[in-house]
């Protein structure tokens, strides 16, 4: 069973709009006043409250020096990569103006970086405030006027705003690891559901028997979790990736996310105990109840439930992999910081940290291994892509 989006809409809304308090810890301890809130809905809370969570607040939680580093900000040779996709992309519909959306834009620096003329560019992001003058909110509106990609980049809240005519090619990075999700436990023969209680004015879990949607879940994947495994499931994964795949006629969808296979995700001894985390000042921890609002909630993916959606609607799988060997056979090594440098060999340690920070992204022990990449294609050419290459011949 899958939830529809006008569902999952309602749900959204039915918590969120609850005003008056001043903090997430606030609106939690209101709302607890009535009952135990699923940890799912508790995730709403923290990450996406409108005024007051972790997502709305004015310091943006992205960067090295705040929660946690995305491969778009640790490195502008992550950009220069994919602004090499995105020229690829464009050289492959030439006489077309095709759109080149980023969902979950953020503060749409990367969409920015890759973007030219000979395109429609589109930042997607449910909160705009983190783009800050470079958007309104509106349709090629609030660009600075001195900006070389005035008027190229378009800032909207939903996919349904960007025009479905022509080709797309579609990015997301770390989107649907953001999802709020379902922590889920397997007790005996029934699978139950982790709540959030209050316990002498502290947050603790309690648990229920979970609903169908998620017994529904692992049985239409023949997925059995064995007496005490967790998992940490979101049913918007694949209905999200659905809406993305039904909305292009032909393209690419690129999704780049931390997440496995099925088959791995739920493997009952390496995972035994899920993937859910928490964020916060570059630490990772699994209190996953402490300081709501004030860090970010999270669990890897089931690539397999966005592979089958797209396939359900017209698209085909043409790479799987690693963040680093995609980098690699899209030429991240053209970026001047993979160069030899003179300037490196005369002392400069601003240099040899932004080589050490590009680096990270293709070495085995940086976040090119950790990060998967999935590449889908709908009525475009299946060979040939760049991302494709053999990295040994």
């Amino acid at each position: 069973m899958r939830l529809s989006k006008e569902e999952i809409d309602s749900a959204r809304c039915t918590i969120r709009l609850m005003p008056g308090e001043h903090s997430v810890r606030e609106v939690l301890h209101n709302m607890l006043q009535y009952g135990d809130l699923s940890f799912r809905d508790f995730v709403e809370v923290a990450l996406y409250h409108p005024e007051l969570g972790y997502y709305a607040r004015a310091e943006n939680p992205v960067g090295k020096g705040a929660d946690y580093v995305t491969a778009p900000l640790l490195s502008p040779a992550f950009p220069y990569a994919i602004g090499r996709l995105v020229g690829e992309f464009m050289s492959r519909v030439e006489g077309e103006v095709p759109s080149i959306v980023d969902i979950g834009a953020g503060d749409g620096s990367l969409i920015r970086a890759v973007a030219r003329p000979g395109a429609r560019f589109f930042g997607v992001d449910r909160e705009l405030g983190r783009v800050g003058e470079w958007a309104s909110g509106q349709v090629g509106e609030g660009l600075l006027a001195d900006s070389p990609t005035r008027q190229l980049v378009h800032y909207v809240r939903t996919l349904d705003e960007v025009p479905r005519d022509g080709t797309h090619l579609i990015m997301s990075n770390e989107l649907f690891d953001a999802f709020p999700f379902a922590r889920l436990v397997q007790r005996e023969e029934h699978l139950h559901e982790l709540w959030v209680t209050e316990r002498k004015g502290e947050l603790d879990w309690s648990e229920r028997e979970a609903p169908a949607a998620y017994e529904d879940y692992f049985a239409a994947r023949g997925i059995e979790l064995q007496v005490g495994q967790f998992a940490d499931v979101s049913l918007e994964w694949e209905a999200t990736y659905a809406e993305m795949a039904k909305h292009i006629t032909r393209g690419l969808i690129v999704t780049i996310d931390y997440g496995f296979p099925q088959n791995k995700l739920f493997h009952s001894r390496v995972r035994r105990f899920g993937t859910a985390a928490a964020y916060a000042k570059q630490r990772v921890t699994r209190d996953l109840l402490a300081n709501p609002g004030e860090q970010d909630l999270t669990a890897h993916i089931n690539f397999t439930d966005l592979e089958r959606a797209g396939e359900r609607h017209g698209m085909k799988t043409l790479f799987f992999d690693r963040l680093a060997k995609f980098l690699l056979a899209i030429g991240i090594t053209e970026h001047e910081l993979f160069r030899p440098s003179t300037e490196l060999e005369s002392g400069s340690i601003e240099l040899f940290e932004a080589r050490d920070a590009a680096r990270r992204l293709v070495l085995p022990d940086g976040i090119g291994e950790d990060l998967r990449v999935l590449v889908q294609v709908k009525a475009m050419p299946e060979s040939g892509w760049a991302f494709q290459r053999s990295l040994f011949p």
